[in-house]
């Protein structure tokens, strides 16, 4: 039986009364443009002595409802934090900086953290191309990342034939594509499906996790009828689909985000195409079945974690989120951005030990440290980390489009 370690039994303090407290200060009239200050004042707030938590995520264009979700986490942390003294002597604050889902302003985001020597740590990316800008210029500035939302596995494992950790600074949360494609593979096959055509955009996220469904699905004993890639972006699946109407296939497999997406399904349904559209995480949001109204009755989708409303480890935080008023309902990224915030907070209470008023800066070797060997239970389930900086914990559910919603079909924990 693992016997905590003082760390562990400090964070789960520090997650415990997060979770209990209610109608948090700051959070109550969120208008989804609040920067994160600190929820209250205290004695450190008047000394001074300040650290940063930050979030780069989508947060005025591009994915923005997965940004949203992944700073309303991070801030509900936060705030709960600074209630509980946890930082001993110091305010936690919140810096949550726009990408856009765009990698040259996750970059420029980025340095302007390194710049700054209050911060301790960053929430952050929810894409994984922006993360390739990002987690070098974290990781040149010593300092922890800890993503709530990539998926691309060459973040943790390099492009090549062996697994080669690429940063020590930064860590993921979520299920990677290796595991995420081979889950919707058997779904697919699950769901009785042996003909799929495949479109992807060309960004190497999209791309892979498509590459990897169409060599998974034949190797399952399925036939890709139809590969393709898409320029990003694409708005007109016109050639595409009149190639795919003549091959009739029961399932089309998009790998891209839920923009495009929405445009490949609204397309396919005009053009008298029945399959219905199966995707990764990217794809399942509201805004995809806002864009494609009844027809997209009957997609699929995977996406991160159980459902935040069926998770057991989430119950206290969707209470806690529900309690502090934001403006945007809970999603799938949300506990997994607070958990990685009270890591993060919890290793610099840790660090920061009796060091009141000393810069951040000179204690995010002993932070990056601490965070490695995290062996805790929150909101997403259990956290701990492999030598590449992936979770050993790794949850995918399948879900579908019921009456206009997206509805949990089964999850399921997987190894990998």
């Amino acid at each position: 039986m693992h016997t905590p370690s003082s760390r562990t039994r400090r964070w789960a303090a520090v997650a415990a009364t997060a979770l209990l407290v209610v109608g948090l200060a700051g959070c109550g009239d969120d208008d989804g443009d609040d920067d994160g200050a600190a929820a209250s004042p205290s004695a450190a707030e008047a000394e001074g002595a300040v650290v940063t938590i930050g979030v780069i995520a989508p947060l005025e264009d591009g994915l923005v409802d997965f940004g949203h979700d992944i700073r309303n986490g991070a801030q509900l942390a936060v705030d709960a934090a600074n209630e509980a003294d946890a930082i001993p002597g110091y305010t936690i604050e919140l810096k949550a900086l726009d990408d856009s889902s765009d990698p040259p302003t996750g970059k420029a985001a980025a340095e302007e953290m390194a710049e700054d020597d209050t911060v301790i740590g960053v929430v952050g990316t929810y894409n994984s191309g922006v993360a390739r800008e990002v987690a070098p210029v974290l990781d040149a500035a010593g300092i922890t990342m800890i993503s709530p939302g990539n998926t691309d596995p060459a973040l943790t494992k390099g492009d090549g034939a062996e697994p080669e950790r690429q940063w020590e600074h930064y860590f993921r949360l979520v299920a990677a594509d290796d595991v995420q494609g081979p889950f919707l593979v058997s779904q697919a096959r699950e769901e009785g499906f042996t003909e799929a055509a495949v479109i992807s955009e060309s960004k190497p996220v999209s791309k892979g996790l498509a590459d990897v469904f169409a060599a998974d699905f034949t190797a399952a004993g399925g036939s890709v009828v139809h590969r393709q890639v898409v320029p990003d972006g694409t708005t007109d699946f016109t050639g595409a689909l009149a190639t795919v109407r003549a091959l009739a296939p029961d399932v089309i497999f998009f790998g891209g985000e839920y923009q495009v997406a929405a445009a490949l399904q609204k397309q396919a349904g005009e053009a008298g195409i029945e399959a219905p559209v199966m995707g990764g995480d990217g794809i399942k949001d509201p805004a995809y079945i806002a864009a494609g109204g009844d027809a997209s009755e009957g997609d699929l989708a995977s996406s991160i974690g159980r459902p935040v409303r069926e998770s057991e480890t989430a119950t206290d935080f969707l209470e806690a989120y529900e309690d502090a008023g934001f403006e945007e309902e809970p999603g799938d990224f949300g506990p997994y951005a607070f958990d990685a915030a009270n890591l993060l907070i919890e290793a610099a209470a840790e660090a920061l030990d009796g060091t009141t008023g000393e810069s951040a800066a000179d204690h995010r070797d002993e932070i990056v440290a601490a965070v490695a060997e995290a062996d805790v239970d929150g909101a997403s389930g259990h956290v701990s980390f492999d030598e590449l900086g992936d979770n050993q914990t790794k949850v995918l559910t399948l879900y579908r489009v019921e009456d206009g919603e997206w509805a949990a079909v089964r999850s399921e924990e997987l190894a990998g």
